[in-house]
This record gives structure tokens, C-alpha cells and sequence, in this order.
């Protein structure tokens, strides 16, 4: 008798469905992909970020680790736009699941589902420096952006694990609430920076400038990714000096010796802004991110 009860219960359990005893396991390539996956997939998920937000996301190395959360994984967020090319297409190479390959509904590009600013014109050529021929990746940096990439996954999310769907939607529409008094409050706590030129070190903060309504006039370094000379470092100074430029911004993970000089040759504020979930021990979360971005800000002088 205990041996048909017990093969009854091994019985059940194989025939429930997947969300009944496991979770999604989602694999992310940033924290900013994951934190806006957790809000919308909340205890029903499982989520790991290949990179953290100290470090550039555009290089990042396959370890063995990536390779088996890869490998187990039900859903891939990727940022797309070419921003892991260099390392992400190697992974799957090694982590050989078909579930998480491009084409495969485990396979989510947030790119395609954003408005991507920066597209350039004509061929692309490395004499350009780090220019993206599909449009600047840095695009969560616009919190209108966060909200698209929340519906994305949260569809994708339904579609894996329909029995969750409804938490999905749910979580979602929260999201979207706390997103939308948080952006009034963002917007009208840097309203001052409106219309004001300003001098950043990458081509990353597009995406900032037009959700605030800045304008980034020039950058640190000459062309994207290739470092500042001292010419050019001299031509800024000339350019903050006739515009009266009073703001440079940069991420963490940059140098700070050009920002330096140009600070002590011209007087010019510097703002390190982070840029990621992760990028300092305060950020846990998409909405602690522009929270921190407000009061980099602040620091600078902005009122």
C-alpha cells in the first residue's frame, strides 16, 4: 500500500506544471536588466546578472560560472544593440542551450523594443571609434525606457510560464505606478538643467539628456572609446571656457585625470553619475538608480 501511495505522489509531482514547483531562471547580461526583471517577476523567478554595475558592460569575460547559468537558464536578457558583441556570442557558443539562442523565445533582445537614439548615417567604420550602427545601447538610462523594457519581459515572461501570467501583469502595473510618480519627481527635481549645455566623457548619457532635457555639447574623449589627448583636452578647455560651460558629467569606471584638468583649468564641475544598477552600494534597484543619478546631480551644484 505505502509503495502505490509513494508512486502516486512521484506521479503528481511529474505532471504538475513547471511553475507549480520551479521557478523561471532568468540570466541577465546587466543589473539593470535584472533589477527590472525581478520587479516584474518578483518570487516566481530566479535571477543571476552576468556583469555588475561597477564595470563597463561593454567587456566582460566568459568564466565557467556565466557558462552554467547560461546553460540552466529558461530566459536570456540581453541589452542588444551590439553592446555585448564582444563577449555574449562566445558564451552561448560554450553554455550550448538551445533554449536561450537568438530565435528562441528564451532569447529576449530589449533593444528591439526601445526607441534607439543615435543611429549614424551612412557606413560604420571603426575609424568612427565605438560607434553602434544599430543606435546608442545605453538606453535604460531613460526611465521611460524602463517601463518598455518591463512590458517586454513581462510578456515573455507570460508566454515561458503562463500560469504566472497574471503575477506578471500585476507586478507589472505596479511597476508602471511607482515608475510614473517617480519620473515627475526626478524631472522636477533636475527641472534646472533644461536647455544647459553641458560636457560628458562618452556618448552614454544620450539617453539622460533626453529625458531631462540637457544638451551634451561635446565629449571628453575625441571619438567613442578612444581615450583624450592633450589637444583635444585643450580644445575643450577653449570650448568651456567661450561657452561658460558649467557642468561635465562621467561614470565611475572612467578615468579621472581629464576630468581633473579640465576641472582645474577651467572651474568646471564634475558630476560622476552612476550609470548602472550596482554602480555603488546604495543601488539596489532601477528606481535607487535615478535616485542616485538626482543626487550626483545635487553634489555637482545642480538645484
Amino acid at each position: 500500500m505505502k509503495n502505490i501511495i509513494l508512486k502516486l505522489i512521484i506521479v503528481f509531482i511529474i505532471t504538475l506544471p513547471l511553475s507549480a514547483y520551479a521557478k523561471v531562471r532568468i540570466v541577465a547580461t546587466t543589473q539593470d536588466l535584472a533589477a527590472i526583471a525581478q520587479a516584474v517577476g518578483g518570487d516566481v523567478v530566479d535571477i543571476y546578472s552576468l556583469t555588475r554595475g561597477t564595470r563597463d558592460p561593454h567587456f566582460a569575460q566568459a568564466r565557467p560560472s556565466m557558462i552554467r547559468r547560461v546553460f540552466r537558464a529558461d530566459l536570456l536578457l540581453l541589452i542588444g544593440a551590439e553592446m555585448e558583441i564582444g563577449w555574449l556570442p562566445p558564451l552561448l557558443q560554450s553554455a550550448r542551450n538551445g533554449k536561450v539562442l537568438p530565435g528562441s523565445p528564451g532569447y529576449l533582445d530589449l533593444s528591439l523594443s526601445v526607441p534607439l537614439l543615435g543611429k549614424p548615417k551612412g557606413q560604420v567604420t571603426r575609424d568612427m571609434g565605438d560607434v553602434h550602427a544599430q543606435g546608442n545601447p545605453h538606453y535604460w538610462l531613460n526611465p521611460d525606457n524602463g517601463l518598455l523594457i518591463a512590458k517586454a519581459i513581462a510578456q515573455r515572461l507570460s508566454e515561458i510560464d503562463a500560469d504566472n501570467a497574471a503575477i506578471f501583469q500585476k507586478n507589472l502595473k505596479d511597476f508602471d505606478t511607482k515608475l510614473s510618480n517617480k519620473i515627475a519627481q526626478w524631472k522636477l527635481a533636475l527641472s534646472s538643467l533644461k536647455e544647459q549645455p553641458i560636457i560628458a566623457y562618452h556618448t552614454s548619457f544620450v539617453y539622460l539628456a533626453d529625458v531631462f532635457g540637457f544638451h551634451i555639447v561635446n565629449q571628453v574623449e575625441p571619438k567613442p572609446g578612444i581615450s583624450p589627448t592633450a589637444s583635444h583636452l585643450n580644445q575643450l578647455v577653449s570650448h568651456i571656457n567661450r561657452d561658460k560651460i558649467k557642468l561635465l558629467i562621467i561614470e565611475p569606471y572612467y578615468e579621472r585625470k581629464s576630468a581633473d584638468y579640465l576641472r582645474k583649468e577651467t572651474g568646471i564641475q564634475v558630476a560622476v553619475i552612476p550609470q548602472s544598477v550596482g554602480a555603488n552600494e546604495n543601488i539596489n534597484n532601477y528606481f535607487d538608480l535615478f535616485d542616485g543619478i538626482v543626487d550626483a546631480f545635487r553634489k555637482a551644484g545642480v538645484k
